[in-house]
């Protein structure tokens, strides 16, 4: 479109430079979302990213933030680019990072409908909790929801425990931190009508997790930035930052 003098001379230079470049920039996804008959509106702003995307996120009170695991600019090594980690910091509502999409799972057909599986890891945190509500409130969705939760133990590799604890004793301990964990959860899903199943693992959390949203096509991990046994003022904890980093299907962060 070619804009008139009157305009271009309310505009600054680099006010529209960033027109052009955000509108060269956006072009694919914007087709992608027209195709897809889904609404949206086109911001371009300039400044840093994160305090422009999270100041946007509040004036408009959007109700999640969808956003590449890295930019442009970004490592290839980095789980999370520095503009991915700092918004889910920032942002006050949950954060869906998405990975390179190369070997992502796909959505499979049913009966000639889509489903979202939904791999929702729980521990009992406060931030796991959070991450059930947040799954609970996608009952409303125009496709069908399936939940698998899964509570991951971790191992017990003392040699000395080993040989004073008999490996049933083991189990059990396992079978009832697990019960434990998943309890709250459960209840939650079976008020929301939610059909799932529910699992326990041993092993390294990260690793299994994004093991096991693999194994069973999953669609999306829904889970907790942060576990019991992370420190208060980490963000983003180990177990998430693994699971991102091995993932490749995206990955919603609920504080």
């Amino acid at each position: 479109m070619v804009r008139s003098p009157r305009i271009l001379d309310l505009l600054t230079v680099a006010q529209h430079d960033l027109l052009l470049q955000a509108g060269a920039e956006t072009q694919a996804s914007r087709r992608m979302l027209d195709a897809a008959g889904i609404a949206y509106r086109f911001h371009s702003e300039l400044g840093d990213p994160t305090q422009e995307i999270v100041g946007l996120v509040r004036s408009l009170e959007c109700d999640e933030v969808v956003v590449g695991s890295r930019g442009m600019s970004a490592l290839d090594g980095l789980a999370l680019g520095s503009v991915a980690y700092k918004i889910v910091h920032e942002s006050p509502v949950p954060v869906t990072v998405v990975p390179n999409p190369h070997g992502a799972s796909e959505l499979d057909l049913e009966d000639g409908e889509e489903a979202h599986r939904v791999l929702l890891p729980v521990d009992g945190s406060q931030p796991a909790a959070r991450a059930v509500e947040y799954v609970c409130a996608l009952r409303d969705a125009r496709v069908p929801v399936a939940v698998r939760l899964l509570n991951v133990q971790l191992p017990v590799v003392s040699g000395n425990v080993r040989r004073f604890v008999s490996q049933q004793t083991i189990d059990d301990y396992y079978r009832k931190e697990s019960e434990a964990a998943l309890a709250g959860a459960k209840s939650a899903l079976q008020a929301a009508g939610f059909d799932f199943e529910s699992h326990m693992l041993v092993g390294h959390p990260g690793e299994t997790i994004a093991r096991e949203a693999q194994y069973w096509g999953c669609t999306r991990i829904v889970l907790g930035t942060r576990g019991l046994g992370a420190l208060a003022n980490v963000v983003v904890g180990s177990t998430a930052l693994q699971v991102m980093h091995r993932s490749e299907i995206p990955v919603t962060l609920v504080k």
